[in-house]
């Protein structure tokens, strides 16, 4: 397996996590905290930021801010675009 094809791997999982651990908005999205999101993921993989990172830059999720840190970041809302 090819690195690409991992990475894609990683960012269809996180979403399908985001999908199942978070809440619909009054816009259709779905979102997770960064905090709850860490917390079900860290025990999948330790790269979360990085995965999170990946999935912005392909337009499927959105969060404000330029990188995430675990407990100073934990209430900000991840939503996933599609």
């Amino acid at each position: 397996m090819n690195a690409h094809s991992h990475v894609g791997k990683e960012v269809e999982e996180l979403c399908s996590i985001i999908r199942r651990t978070g809440q619909v908005g009054e816009d259709g999205h779905v979102s997770v905290t960064f905090g709850q999101l860490f917390e079900t993921y860290v025990t999948i993989s330790n790269k979360v930021v990085g995965i999170l990172l990946r999935a912005r830059k392909h337009g499927l999720v959105h969060f404000e801010g330029e990188m995430l840190w675990q407990g100073k970041d934990d209430d900000v809302v991840i939503t996933l675009l599609q």
